[in-house]
């Protein structure tokens, strides 16, 4: 039991830190990455058993975190109605997106420094699967191929979220540029 005991904590504590980041930025409702982090690991512990010594215990235990929060988000969704954000865009609102979105190209500190609050908001906004294949990738550094293991999804359907999530968050980035007034002009 203390070998057990050891092998697990071993194996938990490198994680642990990526566990409580991912989990924030995941659960929908305040409060709930607590909940979440200790019910994965409290499950990861009752099924250590069945781990595999030698298989990847990151996305092992990622996963059952991964199924936690789909739970609670579920949960919540069940509590709350959730309304449809129409996504008409017109060729015009494109075009001046994409020019705003230049000037996040050119100086994307100062961009960044005036919108980590609605950026957090925005990374939030994703739908479920693409924001966490998003904060997997982009947070946590996992690569294409452990996300696929982590989420039991295949490798294009991986590569296809990561490309919507980025191009969404682009959209908002460039939005924000747009209506909190346009610096000056980026030199071509």
């Amino acid at each position: 039991m203390a070998d057990r005991r050891a092998d697990f904590s071993a194996l938990l504590e490198p994680e642990l830190d990526a566990l409580w980041r991912f989990a924030e930025r995941m659960c929908w409702e305040g409060g709930t990455a607590e909940d979440c982090v200790q019910e994965a690991v409290l499950t990861a512990w009752r099924k250590f058993e069945a781990f595999s010594v030698g298989t990847n215990f990151r996305a092992w235990v990622f996963r059952i975190l991964v199924n936690t929060i789909f739970n609670a988000n579920n949960s919540l969704r069940r509590r709350l109605r959730v309304t449809d954000r129409g996504a008409d865009l017109d060729l015009v609102a494109a075009l001046e997106r994409e020019e705003a979105y230049e000037h996040v190209l050119a100086d994307p500190e100062r961009v960044l420094s005036r919108v980590s609050d609605e950026l957090r908001g925005a990374v939030k906004s994703l739908p479920q699967a693409e924001r966490m294949v998003f904060l997997l990738r982009a947070i946590e550094g996992f690569s294409y191929r452990e996300i696929a293991d982590t989420l039991e999804i295949p490798m294009g359907t991986v590569m296809s979220h990561l490309f919507r999530a980025r191009a969404r968050l682009r959209e908002f980035l460039a939005d924000h540029v747009r209506e909190s007034g346009s610096p000056r002009r980026v030199p071509s």
